[in-house]
């Protein structure tokens, strides 16, 4: 195992080089992780709650109690007077405690990493696996930290009314060479705008809106040795016209080299790694159907590196053809 606890902690940051097993395992460290932090946010929530509330009504109770008194001008015996004293010390303890209990939830909640994340990495590398030389490494890297933070923000201007905060997150890198020599590259970037604006109505009292907009960009590439792939770099009509995307994803580029191709495409925020249900099973509840409905990058993925190896496909079958050609013509 490589990934060092202690540290990942404190920079939610992975990156190794290594074959496709050794990494599928550090994957599983981080997601228990994760489960591990999501159980320890779930129980600190129940807690803080649970001992808000009996605080918050020990001591609205002994208040009560006390202000009945004095309104009646009764006087307490000195055992009224010291229950009275104990309940509201134990509530105002319980108050401190429950404040206590939501701040640890804050601060833990760094490691309640988004799922999403790790989990497209453990799809792809799983579904490449059968494509890789045996032991070949693979090289893998992770920002696991929110799109939002300070360290990601690019910019700031004024979008019309509004002031706006721009974000830039490069949080996937995965490359790797497959078996048949071709060098394969999967990067995803996600874009955020978050908006903020005041108005001050007639009446003097001010209101700030805010709301957020974004998009993530996934890019495949592949790089191949030019001799293998002659005249590569004149099919980006071919490569445009072979790509297929799943229906609400948008290709926004296609480039073209000498020994490369690369497509980029646009998904939605609320993108996910893979539906746990197929599309029209009979048991899947609403939830996972409108999770079918987002965007599943690891479909994407593939669909993008299907579409440039038939691509490849067509330019090795035309080499051929025309290495055939010139043969049969020498003789």
């Amino acid at each position: 195992m490589s990934v060092n606890i202690q540290r990942f902690h404190q920079v939610f940051l992975y990156q190794s080089r290594a074959p496709v097993p050794a990494l599928l395992e550090d994957l599983e460290v981080l997601a228990g992780l994760d489960a591990r932090a999501e159980a320890q946010r779930s129980a600190l929530a129940w807690g803080g709650w649970l001992t808000v509330i009996t605080g918050g009504v020990m001591a609205l109770l002994t208040y009560g109690v006390w202000a009945g008194v004095e309104d009646r001008e009764e006087e307490f015996t000195e055992a009224g007077v010291q229950l009275l004293g104990v309940t509201g010390a134990v509530g105002g303890v319980l108050l401190a405690v429950g404040l206590c209990l939501f701040f640890w939830r804050l601060l833990l909640k760094q490691r309640d990493l988004d799922n999403r994340r790790y989990g497209l990495a453990q799809v792809l590398l799983q579904r490449l696996q059968v494509d890789l030389a045996p032991d070949a490494p693979v090289r893998l890297k992770l920002d696991l930290r929110p799109t939002d933070v300070h360290e990601k923000r690019v910019k700031q201007d004024l979008v019309g009314w509004w002031n706006t905060d721009f974000f830039v997150d490069p949080w996937f890198t995965l490359e790797g060479r497959l078996a048949d020599g071709t060098f394969l590259r999967i990067h995803m970037v996600e874009r955020l705008q978050k908006r903020e604006r005041t108005k001050t109505s007639a009446s003097g009292k001010s209101r700030t809106k805010t709301k957020r907009k974004g998009f993530a960009q996934l890019e495949v590439s592949v790089r191949v040795k030019p001799e293998r792939y002659p005249g590569l770099e004149r099919l980006k009509a071919r490569v445009t016209h072979a790509t297929r995307l799943p229906p609400s994803v948008a290709l926004e580029r296609v480039r073209v080299a000498v020994d490369r191709l690369s497509l980029r495409a646009r998904l939605s925020e609320e993108w996910v790694a893979r539906p746990e249900k197929v599309a029209g099973a009979p048991d899947a509840p609403a939830s996972w159907r409108q999770a079918l409905e987002k965007d599943d990058a690891s479909r994407t993925a593939t669909m993008m590196l299907l579409s440039l190896y038939q691509v490849l496909g067509h330019a090795r079958r035309r080499a051929k053809q025309q290495a055939a050609h010139g043969r049969r013509g020498a003789v």
